[in-house]
């Protein structure tokens, strides 16, 4: 069976403000996908609201879950107004970017609800950003935010590993 591959991309210039506090949905400072010429409604996540409009973009580093993946992830598009301005923001912000690989039957007109079916998600922080006078060069890795660390500081010792039998 043939399939069609797409790409949905959503940037959020700031992570702590994923949801909409009205509708509880995600809602992304920007949005695109890299299939239809006209602009797609992602009908198959309930999640998010709003549609999708078309950029030309490469996206590179899925995994094979559906869950986030530990390799980085790389977006190459086009250096288009709009898309160097956000990238210019992003290099210094505490920016999220979700990409979800949407596979569905071949020869749709659009997202078709009855066989497209997401199959992986990555999400992830912009780590390093290049732009030049074509393109512009995102990579994308799922590490925890360095900004507002949530690891322990604490050192795991030897003590805390092992098996304890109470009293």
């Amino acid at each position: 069976m043939n399939y069609d591959i797409m790409c949905f991309l959503e940037y959020y210039a700031d992570r702590t403000n994923v949801r909409d506090p009205i509708t509880g949905k995600r809602s992304p400072t920007a949005k695109w996908q890299n299939f239809y010429q006209v602009p797609q409604t992602l009908v198959i996540d309930t999640d998010i609201d709003g549609t999708y409009p078309f950029l030309a973009f490469n996206a590179d580093g899925f995994g094979s879950t559906t869950a986030e993946s530990v390799n980085d992830f790389q977006v190459d598009a086009a250096a288009i107004g709009y898309i160097v301005d956000l990238t210019e923001q992003a290099i210094n912000g505490d920016t999220l970017v979700i990409a979800s690989l949407v596979i569905q039957d071949v020869g749709f007109d659009s997202i078709d609800p009855a066989s497209a079916e997401v199959i992986s998600r990555y999400i992830g922080s912009i780590e390093v950003a290049g732009i030049d006078d074509i393109a512009i060069s995102w990579t994308i890795n799922p590490s925890i935010d360095k900004q507002k660390g949530q690891v322990p500081s604490r050192k795991i010792a030897s003590n805390l590993i092992g098996r304890f039998i109470g009293q």
